[in-house]
């Protein structure tokens, strides 16, 4: 057997470890520190995938053989809900379902790095590695062993460190993972992109909106309010009253109510932080609503809408 496979056969349910373990620590720098609001399908991932890091940990640490048989049942499952998760956000595959009817909706989309990795694919990817690795580690059965003359010292001696102290490299897995996402959380970072800018093509106060190839002030409305219920109501409140831990009122909104259309397009387009001065609801906003699907002109209708008196 080639040292590569040997290494792998061996080190599989660490490598499993230490996603499961990333992804736990994510998932809370996420809500915790970068203010996102789980939604119903987020809960979902997180009762698969927190188990597992404890569960992995407990299994390695006491050398358990049969540990494959209790990550596998949840690691396929969390595959199949972060598949569906994803598609929800980025296709209309399941658009007539009723999902997340209450709460933050799951079509909504936090992050969207590269175009395509949202946090549901994030999730998605965790789950992946560590099916595969325990396949491999079931598969291996019984450690591998290679050819004399093969072998390296400073493979075989990790391994009968390994062997000798099997709650050493646990340990070490979970105390670097967990020192890393502290640093981030004190750095103050964001998951979130920023994307203020003055460029953005907005259509000023007082212009003529197209919608479906007329200039009808109430057409426009009509149009903004459908967006408004489609894109911003689950948080903020069917008539902008706003909703306890989700959204702020928009009805009595200083910033919705002082600022331009310009600056307003682009503050939802950036997102606000939950410690944002202009934040009313110490919640943070997602860019574009968590929608960036929505043109300018679509969010300038919303906006358009909101200041009318909805």
């Amino acid at each position: 057997m080639d040292r590569f496979t040997y290494w792998l056969e061996r080190s599989s349910l660490y490598i499993a470890l230490t996603a499961a373990w990333i992804a736990m620590c994510g998932s809370l720098y996420f809500s915790e520190v970068a203010g996102y609001i789980p939604c119903t399908f987020c809960w979902y991932q997180r009762i698969l995938m927190y188990p597992l890091a404890v569960i992995i940990a407990v299994g390695l640490w006491r050398q358990d053989r049969q540990l494959p048989f209790f990550i596998l049942p949840l690691s396929v499952v969390g595959i199949g809900v972060s598949t569906y998760h994803y598609l929800l956000q980025k296709t209309t595959l399941f658009s007539e379902l009723s999902t997340c009817q209450i709460g933050v909706p799951c079509s909504g989309i936090w992050i969207n790095w590269l175009g395509f990795i949202t946090i549901p694919f994030l999730a998605l990817i965790a789950f992946f590695v560590i099916t595969v690795m325990t396949f491999i580690a079931w598969q291996a059965g019984e450690p591998a062993t290679i050819e004399d003359g093969e072998h390296e010292d400073g493979l075989d001696s990790a391994i009968d460190l390994i062997a000798l102290r099997p709650w050493l490299p646990v340990v070490a897995i979970i105390v670097v993972v967990v020192i890393v996402f502290v640093v981030l959380g004190q750095m103050g970072s964001t998951a979130a992109d920023a994307h203020a800018s003055a460029d953005f093509p907005v259509l000023e106060s007082g212009a003529q909106t197209m919608v479906d190839g007329t200039t009808n002030s109430e057409t426009a409305l009509a149009e903004g309010r459908r967006l408004y219920s489609e894109a911003c109501a689950a948080c903020h409140g069917p008539n902008g009253e706003g909703v306890t831990g989700l959204g702020a009122a928009l009805t009595t909104s200083a910033l919705l109510q002082q600022s331009t259309e310009r600056e307003l397009l682009t503050t939802i387009r950036s997102g606000l932080a939950a410690n944002d001065p202009h934040n009313e609801s110490g919640i943070a906003m997602p860019g574009s609503g968590g929608r960036p699907d929505l043109s300018d002109e679509e969010l300038t209708l919303i906006i358009r809408y909101l200041r009318a008196g909805m």
